[in-house]
This record gives structure tokens, C-alpha cells and sequence, in this order.
């Protein structure tokens, strides 16, 4: 996996972001309307070849890739430009595909400056329609039977469209009314024009993610420098939330997009039903941002003298050409789960990031599932659905025999140095039969923090029997006055000559009747403030020869063990100090990090969401299947589309860690939209299967009944999703701290 853009994309970038900058800027928007359309933009752009840039050099085009065009998409969003570039750019291609003498001819004339643009329907399906770039369109593409055919406009006709919601070039064409030229007939023909509509989607996507980016970013803008109450505006809660949720739902629709692009060049096989995806999610994202924008600017945002009010006029304008959003969802459903064939897909070369783990992963997938095969059976299958603590000391000690626990960790540690890219390969493979461990997490975290902080000793001592299934950690962060203001800790640790005694009590410590040794934040300083009074440890519990400590059981929801925990003069060695003394915050950072990464428990959780409703699905009820209902595959599609966002969200966190030196909003944004997508999807496919979901049992709607408890706990455990929006807030969106 490699999320960066090549250096020749960042070259692309830049030159039409500095184009656009210059070209299409706010001013130059407002002139072009109501139109929506500047004749000396798009003479710039047509100088630079940017309306060609898909058709082959061959051709004396630009030989760009889908990547490409993704990218110069989200720039064009940004600024508005007031210009039917991705029309006539998606038309160009589908020329450059056909051979007959007026094609070749057109476009020669696209190179020169005219404007050809596309249907996007098929003209038997609906004679008169609304054409995107429409309005100053010399001609328009359209598929007639099995014939794509050009329209030219009448003379004297351009530039005529009544005034529209977003001021774009839309206009509507009667293509009864004009006799077109056949240029290509057949099956090839078809192929191309669906080609064509399939990219001109991908790139509306693109486009739209790239203006909610911008509108979002200037709304934080003036949140960061209005002041209400003697605070910026963006300090409080109830704006800074909204803008993290929002950003993170655009993050995800770029991603969507980007990794569309990837898939449909790497001819991946759900390439067909990701491009509605994700022209549906962008449309919905992009709605909702421009909106919540709009509103921070408070009544200036209704003002057409401020710019918010144009990003959302744009982006329902874009997301409503083609018709209602949700029957591009269809789409989708029918893609995934119906019985036609999926369209042909635009060819691309690869280039730009890569979305894929690599060779290597696949080979811990198949190895994984080898292991499956022989150690899980019809009672683990059992266990997993009715373990209150998912911990299996065989099956656990099994997969660390085969060193499948943490392939990630050192060899000498008891990993096999793989990368974190395979180790979740592991685990997501594990996560589909049903097997995700808190325990196995808790254990890696722990395991991370103490070979990055811990004395030799203590990592000899305690890692490898992580790594072998041993033994357990727990955390011990959480105590009943503070909740998620971990800080806060009121736990004391008195020095006792070569030991430490503590006193206090920790809340919802999973693990913590399993555990043999405890991550625990303590107090040592309490005369300091509260960020540099604290002190780490890898406290020693549930010893056999021990006193001091004791953990009584908590039942949630979600039908998990979980603890109170207290310590009442429990000894603790120095040794066992984690980092240094009252520095506990530096630990710390590295801790919760870790913790609110771990996307791949989420993504497990919705997979099985997934898999659990389409079992549901393709069951037969009185002679009907429900997934051959078209309203059932949409509703099924919103699931998947989501699940979707969320493995690039993961993805991108997951490769962020890698990388190192990205934003410290990537796992935060993974951890929020994960969680809160198991507990919104959960809930909808509850519904979507009610009454017959309110049963318990080991069934496909069983097991989603209990993913549903689950997955409230879900937004709460590793940082609850308010915790998460603050930080995304701050670090993706610049804002005022918004908590204290």
C-alpha cells in the first residue's frame, strides 16, 4: 500500500491548482454566473490540452491516467471551476475510441475548443433529458438502440439554459428534435459509451470531495478566528463535532474515489459496483458539508456575498444532474447482488497511489486460513458467539505456536517481522469466521508499548509469553471519576524504597480476571499538575502468590465481561516502571495511539454485518428471496458503500502508522467513522430484518442481533467518539481545542 501520488501527479496538481487559483477564483465564479460558464477559463484549459489529457498521445492527447483525471477533478471542485471540463473530457475519450471520419473530426475540434459532452441516458430510455454541460455543448454523445450517436447543436442555439439551482451549464436536449450522426454501432459502441458515463460518475466524485474539502476548510477557517463568548467559535463542541464528522465523511469519499480508480485500472472484480458507490457517498458527504458549512459562516452564510452559499449550491447542482442519488445506490445493489451484467469500465493505465497489502499478505491470508481449517471447528463457531470474553487459551496458544498472534513483532520477540499490512491480513482473515479478540489487541498494544519504553529485562520477561499465548495484559487507564479524561487519574503510587505501593481503584478494565500484568496509570506527584504527575507501570496482578489486587466482574450490553478493578497496597517493583517517573504522558501518547488505530476490529465487525445480512438475504421465504428485491439490495448497497468508505479510512491509518510523519487525525478518523458505522449499519439492518432480528441464537440474524449490542460499546471503548472528534477537529481542521 502506498497512498502518496507520484511525483509527476503532485507536478499535475500544483499546475492546476495554481491555474485554478488564478483562473477561478471567487470573482471569476460570480461573472460566470448564472451561466456557470467562463469562455476564457475554458480557452486556458483547451491551451493546455486539459480537455484531452484521457485521450491517447497517439491521438495528440495527454495519455493521462484515471488516476490523473481523479485528481484534476478534486482540483476543479475546490475552485469551482466554472467550465465543463470533466464533460467534454470523458467525451473526448469516448471520440478517440471510434473510428469513423466524424469522430476523428470532432475531435480535432475538441482540441480546438468546442464542447462536446454526454448523455446520460440512453436517448429511447428518455427522448429529451438534461445534459451536463448542456447549455454550451456544440454537440452531445448519446446511445440510441446500440448506436452511439453525435447531436450537433442549431445554429444560433448556444448558451441558452434557464437559471438552474447551482448556475451550471446544464441545458436540456430533445434528440428527437435533431438528427444525429451515427458514429459507431454494436457491442463495442455500447461498451464505450458506458465507459464513458461510468468515468464522467468517478470524476463527479472527485469533484464533489474536493469542493466539500475546500468549503469545509474555509468554514473551520473562520470558526478558528470568529469569536462568541469571549472563545473562537470552533472551540465549542457543539460546531467543532459536526465539522470532525463531516471531514471525515469527505476523507472518505476522496479516498472512495481515488481507490475507485485504482480498482477499475487494476480490473479488480467490484470495480463496476465501487464507481455508484462512490458517486453516492460523495453526492450525500458533499451535501451535508457544504451545508454544515455554510452554517458555521452563521447568517453570512446566506449571504451571496459570501462563498460558502456557491460550494453548496455546486455540490447539489453535480450531485443532481443525473437524477436522484439513491438510484445510482441501486446501481450498485444491482452490481453487487443482481443478475445483469455490469457496464464496461473506462481502461487506464496505473499510476498514483496503491491501494492494495501487497503479495506478501495475501500469502498470510491463505496461511491463515490453513490454520482455520485445522483448529476451527463447529465448537469454536460455539464459543465465539457466546464467549463473554472472547479468550480461548488453546486456540490463542495455537496461533502463537505458529507465531500468528503478532507476526508483526520481532522474530526475537516471538513475531516473525512481518508488516503491519499482513499482520492485518491476519487479523481481518481471523475477524471473519467470527474470531476478534480484545485480548489479542490488549496484548499487542501492550507488547508494542514495552518493547518501545521498557528496560531489557522486562521485555524478556514479559513479551515473549504475549507472543506465545501465555499470559495476558489489561489496561488500566480508566477510573470511575474520570472516564475518557484519563489524566485525570486518581490511582496513587507511593515510592517504597526499591517498590512503589498503589492504591485506587480502575473501571471497565477488560481483562482484567485474565490478565497477569496490568498497563496502569498512577499518580506519583500528586502536587504537580495533572499532565506531569503521572507515572506508567506494568503492574504484576493476578499473581499466585499476590495480594493487594482484585477485579469483580461487569456485564455490558454487548455481552462482555468487563472489570472494576481494585489495588489496595499492591506492591509493584521499580522494574516494572514504564518510562520515567512523572512522565507517564510520553508512554502515554504512544499507548493511545496504538489503541485508537485499530481499525481492523471495526472493519471485522462490519464484514460480518455484511456477511450475516446477505445470508439473511438469500435465504428463501415463501418461495422469495430477498435479495431479489431491488429496495433490498439498495438498502444492503448503503451498508456495503459505508463498509467501503471504511476500509480506506482504515487503509489509510494503517499506512499513515507506516509511514510515519502523517496526520494524527488518520487513526482517530478511522476509529470514529468505524465505530459509529457498526453502530448506524447494525441498527439499519436490524430494521431492515425486524421482526424476526429481536431473536437470539447462534443464525445469521442471531449473530446480527448481537453485533448490534456490540457495537455500542464500540463508540465508547479506545477513546469515545466525542473524545475522537476533538482530536480530528484540532489536527485535520486546524480548530481550537475544544475540550480541557
Amino acid at each position: 500500500m502506498n497512498l502518496n501520488i507520484s511525483s509527476e501527479q503532485q507536478l499535475l496538481v500544483e499546475a492546476f491548482s495554481k491555474l485554478f487559483a488564478a483562473e477561478s477564483s471567487p470573482a471569476r465564479v460570480r461573472a460566470a454566473e448564472p451561466l456557470g460558464h467562463d469562455p476564457a477559463l475554458w480557452r486556458l484549459l483547451m491551451q493546455i490540452g486539459a480537455p484531452v489529457m484521457r485521450v491517447p498521445e497517439s491521438m495528440e492527447g495527454g495519455g493521462n491516467s484515471l488516476s490523473d483525471a481523479i485528481l484534476v477533478a478534486e482540483q476543479a471542485g475546490k475552485y469551482l471551476a466554472s467550465a465543463p471540463l470533466l464533460d467534454v473530457m470523458v467525451s473526448a475519450r469516448l471520440l478517440s475510441s471510434i473510428r469513423h471520419p466524424e469522430a476523428s473530426a470532432w475531435l480535432d475540434r475538441v482540441q480546438q475548443g468546442a464542447v462536446v459532452t454526454l448523455a446520460l441516458l440512453p436517448a429511447e430510455a428518455s427522448p429529451s433529458q438534461i445534459v451536463p454541460g448542456g447549455a454550451v455543448a456544440d454537440a452531445v454523445l448519446v446511445l440510441e438502440r446500440e448506436s452511439v450517436v453525435l447531436h450537433e447543436r442549431r445554429q444560433g442555439g448556444r448558451g441558452v439554459s434557464p437559471p438552474s439551482h447551482g448556475s451550471t451549464p446544464i441545458g436540456e436536449w430533445n434528440f428527437k428534435s435533431t438528427g444525429g450522426t451515427p458514429l459507431a454501432t454494436g457491442a463495442t459502441a455500447v461498451a464505450s459509451w458506458q465507459a464513458a458515463r461510468e468515468e464522467l460518475k468517478l470524476l463527479s466524485a472527485s469533484c464533489l470531495a474536493g469542493l466539500a474539502r475546500e468549503a469545509l476548510d474555509a468554514a473551520a477557517a473562520y470558526a478558528r478566528d470568529r469569536m462568541a463568548f469571549g472563545r473562537p467559535i470552533g472551540s465549542f463542541q457543539g460546531l467543532a463535532h459536526p465539522l470532525a464528522d463531516a471531514v471525515t465523511d469527505v476523507d472518505g469519499a476522496m479516498l472512495l474515489a481515488r481507490k475507485t480508480a485504482w480498482a477499475v485500472s487494476c480490473g479488480k472484480p467490484d470495480a463496476a459496483a465501487m464507481i455508484p458507490m462512490a458517486f453516492w457517498w460523495a453526492a450525500r458527504s458533499a451535501g451535508r458539508a457544504t451545508l454544515l458549512a455554510m452554517r458555521v459562516f452563521g447568517g453570512y452564510g446566506m449571504t451571496l456575498d459570501y462563498n460558502a452559499q456557491l460550494y453548496f449550491r455546486r455540490a447539489r447542482a453535480l450531485s443532481l444532474t443525473g437524477g436522484d442519488p439513491r438510484v445510482v445506490l441501486t446501481e450498485a445493489g444491482d452490481r453487487l447482488w443482481g443478475k445483469g451484467r455490469p457496464p464496461a469500465l473506462p481502461e487506464s493505465t496505473i499510476s498514483g497511489p496503491d491501494f492494495g497489502d501487497g503479495d506478501g499478505a495475501e500469502a498470510y491470508i491463505r496461511e491463515t486460513r490453513e490454520f482455520l481449517s485445522r483448529h476451527f471447528g463447529d465448537d469454536m463457531r460455539r464459543f465465539c458467539h457466546e464467549s463473554t470474553d472472547m479468550y480461548h487459551p488453546q486456540f490463542q496458544q495455537a496461533l502463537g505456536a505458529e507465531r500468528l498472534l503478532f507476526p508483526h513483532w520481532p522474530a526475537q520477540y516471538g513475531g516473525r517481522g512481518a508488516t503491519r499490512y499482513e499482520a492485518a491480513a491476519v487479523s481481518r482473515t481471523l475477524g471473519e469466521v467470527g474470531f476478534t479478540s480484545a485480548v489479542m489487541a490488549t496484548n499487542n498494544i501492550v507488547g508494542l508499548v514495552l518493547m518501545a519504553c521498557a528496560s531489557e529485562e522486562i521485555k524478556r520477561e514479559i513479551v515473549p509469553r504475549l507472543a506465545s499465548g501465555e499470559i495476558n495484559c489489561s489496561l488500566g487507564y480508566t477510573e470511575p471519576s474520570g472516564g475518557s479524561d484519563l489524566f485525570a487519574a486518581r490511582t496513587r503510587a507511593i515510592r517504597d524504597g526499591d517498590d512503589w505501593i498503589i492504591d485506587g481503584q480502575k473501571m471497565f478494565t477488560t481483562q482484567g480476571h485474565l490478565a497477569k500484568y496490568c498497563l496502569l496509570l498512577a499518580r506519583t506527584a500528586p502536587e504537580r499538575a495533572k499532565h506531569e504527575g503521572l507515572t506508567l507501570f506494568i503492574a504484576p496482578i493476578n499473581q499466585s502468590d499476590q495480594s493487594g489486587y482484585e477485579a469483580h466482574r461487569v456485564d455490558t450490553v454487548g455481552n462482555e465481561r468487563t472489570n472494576i478493578t481494585h489495588y489496595s497496597g499492591l506492591r509493584v517493583p521499580d522494574r516494572y516502571r514504564v518510562g520515567e517517573i512523572n512522565g507517564a504522558v510520553k508512554v502515554m501518547t504512544l499507548a493511545l495511539t496504538l489503541e485508537q488505530s485499530g481499525g481492523v476490529t471495526y472493519e471485522s465487525a462490519i464484514g460480518r454485518l455484511v456477511s450475516q445480512a446477505l445470508a439473511w438475504a438469500n435465504e428463501t421465504r415463501n418461495g422469495v428471496r430477498p435479495i431479489d428485491s431491488a429496495a433490498i439490495r439498495t438498502r444492503l448497497a448503503t451498508v456495503q458503500t459505508m463498509f467501503e468508505v471504511f476500509k480506506c479510512l482504515s487503509g489509510r491509518s494503517l499506512w499513515g502508522g507506516m509511514e510515519g510523519g502523517k496526520s494524527k487525525a488518520f487513526g482517530p478518523m478511522a476509529k470514529l467513522f468505524g465505530s459509529e458505522t457498526w453502530l448506524k449499519c447494525s441498527a439499519d439492518l436490524m430494521d431492515l430484518t425486524a421482526p424476526h432480528s429481536l431473536f437470539r441464537g447462534d443464525t445469521p440474524l442471531g449473530r446480527l442481533e448481537l453485533e448490534s449490542r456490540r457495537a455500542i460499546p464500540g463508540t465508547i471503548y479506545g477513546g469515545t467518539s466525542e473524545v475522537q472528534r476533538s482530536i480530528v477537529a484540532e489536527s485535520a481542521l486546524g480548530l481550537p481545542r475544544s475540550r480541557t
